[in-house]
């Protein structure tokens, strides 16, 4: 049983979001992907993270590890602030959300904002 029209695709796949000109492409956050690829992360810190000994750094880390792969899934017309184009890759992500926390910020926000992942065919808008 469902209330939420839920597009399971965008869930995934992501939806558009611009953001400063750029198209970027973002998933719902605590995806399956994003779920799985955290626990397989995290194996390694699990006994410093189930006692709650994990440094900030760390888990700041695996954190943008995890959004950049299964998150934040692709751009286009990504210019830097100096102009300079890059390609979408899970390495260029990460540095993305590492070096600009205010674009690390917007995409957290648009991720957890159930509206971005609504399904808009007819069927599910006609009046209820």
């Amino acid at each position: 049983m469902k209330l939420t029209p839920i597009d399971e695709k965008k869930e995934i796949e992501g939806s558009l979001l611009v953001y400063r000109g750029v198209k970027l492409i973002v998933a719902r956050s605590n995806n399956v992907n994003f779920k799985k690829t955290f626990r397989d992360n995290l194996k390694p810190y699990k006994n410093d993270f189930d006692n709650d000994r994990m440094e900030d750094s760390v888990a700041e880390r695996l954190m943008i590890k995890c959004v950049a792969k299964t998150i934040l899934v692709g751009w286009t017309d990504f210019k830097d602030v100096e102009g300079k184009e890059w390609e979408y890759s899970v390495a260029n992500a990460e540095e993305l959300l590492t070096d600009d926390k205010d674009v690390y910020e917007e995409i957290t926000k648009f991720s957890e904002n159930i509206d971005n992942y609504i399904t808009r065919d007819k069927e599910t808008l006609k009046g209820k």
